[in-house]
């Protein structure tokens, strides 16, 4: 017979087991990608005050940015790559402390949802600030779940949950809701401390990432959409691309289908299914997504890593809803149906990233690093695609026309092609024999007659990202 302290070691060791295996997956064979090396050289290379009037041309808020800028100092004691997923493992490993340990759902639901592509692998190994949102999302729903909550970590949790994502601006606004729904005065339950913690998180959030340049909020995935394709998108993608996640070519490859919009309703009909018992969820769960679909239509329509938010709040709702298994099978059959596909894409992910490269940033990085001169400028055209690479060179590269260091970007800046005129003029004035030239695709022999491919890195990677390296000598 298992007792109630052997039960509770047991979920602790199930708990551990997954946290050391995504760390050992991450700290083994991930590739840190451009979005990675991006968070961590704006809070290397700025100051805290830079930092925050910098967020809005990231479109983030500061907490994650915040959260690694103490993690920075240690570059002298590590190399960057560790020391940013040992950072962002301790997030997963919190995250999954609250799914594992304070959340009551049974502990094979927990398993599959930790198992699923969007924990394990989107957010749990690819280390950006996303799961910060579980992490705080998780809180808040532990803290409140409970009929007793403190409510000044509820409104301190609500607050850092403001201050990760616009995602999760949604969730803390969706768990308000349901705070307010399940008061018994609604009126005076505005006036407790955690509605003044979720009031000023949005405050903030807005005075951090509200857009001060033209152009700087994308409407659509990088593509002109009629306003019927960027809803039909944004519902395939919220919907069936999010909980039948692979059963269908995620709409950011090739756009909304057919059967894509069927699984959705489908997929829309089994939420209906597993939240209508308990109005006050469903209708939060409900405010959730509504907040979700008018962000992607009108805002951005986003890719499998943003609506992958909306299984983590599916999970958090799971939570507040509470199920006896054993006298709620449908239920239960909906639930597992949508983790199976989250578990077989997952299996998937993980296999491709220890197979194979995450870009040829890394080879490329080390490449420059070994055999480039510290003396020798290296240009980068196109600054998006040359951070990770800068990362793994462990130094700063060139922008033209500028003539400038840079190791992170700007989203609202253009690419800017130099002549090959500007170049021979810049390494004069670097006052070197020639450079080196980086770019994520191959030059044009006739705009750049002297310029000769040195090294090409296109082998097959997860992300399809490629670079080639370019010599330009100067007589």
């Amino acid at each position: 017979m298992i007792t109630d302290t052997g039960k509770k070691y047991s979920i602790y060791a199930v708990w551990a087991v997954f946290v050391f295996l995504i760390g050992y997956i991450k700290l083994s064979y991930h590739e840190l990608w451009k979005d990675e090396w991006q968070a961590w050289f704006v809070a290397s290379d700025k100051s805290l005050g830079q930092i925050f009037s910098f967020l809005y041309y990231e479109g983030h808020p500061a907490l994650w940015y915040v959260y690694l800028k103490p993690f920075t100092f240690l570059q002298s004691l590590a190399n960057p790559v560790s020391i940013m997923s040992i950072a962002h493992l301790v997030t997963v490993a919190l995250g999954l402390y609250f799914l594992f340990i304070r959340f009551r759902l049974p502990l094979f639901l927990k398993i599959f949802f930790a198992l699923s592509y969007f924990l394990f692998f989107e957010y749990g190994i690819v280390n950006r600030g996303y799961f910060m949102v579980i992490l705080m999302t998780f809180w808040v729903t532990s803290l409140i779940s409970q009929e007793h909550n403190n409510k000044l970590y509820a409104g301190l949790a609500l607050f850092l949950l403001c201050q990760t994502e616009v995602y999760g601006v949604f969730m803390a606004i969706a768990l308000g809701f349901y705070i307010y729904l399940k008061s018994k005065s609604g009126l005076d339950r505005l006036k407790n401390i955690d509605f003044y913690g979720l009031a000023l998180g949005l405050l903030v959030f807005l005075i951090s990432v509200f857009p001060r340049v033209s152009g700087h909020v994308g409407k659509t995935r990088g593509k002109d959409l009629s306003f019927i394709d960027t809803i039909l998108t944004s519902l395939q993608g919220n919907l069936s691309n999010t909980y039948l996640l692979g059963s269908t070519p995620d709409t950011f490859t090739v756009g909304w289908t057919a059967i894509g919009l069927v699984l959705s309703i489908l997929c829309l009909g089994g939420l209906i299914y597993v939240f209508y018992k308990d109005k006050m969820v469903w209708k939060s769960f409900l405010a959730f997504l509504a907040m979700m679909l008018i962000f992607s239509i009108f805002f951005f329509v986003g890719g499998v890593r943003q609506w992958g938010m909306g299984f983590v709040f599916f999970v958090a709702m799971l939570e507040l809803r509470g199920m006896d298994i054993r006298k709620e099978c449908g239920v239960a059959g909906i639930i597992i149906t949508f983790c199976m596909f989250g578990l077989i894409h997952n299996v998937k992910a993980v296999r491709e990233d220890i197979r194979l490269p995450f870009t040829n940033a890394k080879k490329t990085g080390l490449f420059i690093r070994d055999k480039v001169p510290a003396k020798v400028p290296v240009v980068a055209i196109n600054k998006f695609e040359a951070t990770p690479v800068i990362g793994y060179a462990g130094r700063k590269f060139y922008e033209l026309p500028a003539g400038a260091e840079f190791s992170y970007f700007r989203w609202v800046d253009k690419i800017y092609l130099p002549t090959e005129n500007e170049l021979k003029l810049f390494a004069r004035y670097k006052g070197v024999g020639g450079i080196t030239i980086l770019t994520p695709k191959p030059l044009d022999n006739t705009r750049f007659p002297n310029v000769k491919l040195w090294q090409k890195f296109d082998e097959e990677n997860y992300k399809k990202e490629n670079y080639f390296l370019y010599t330009l000598p100067v007589k």
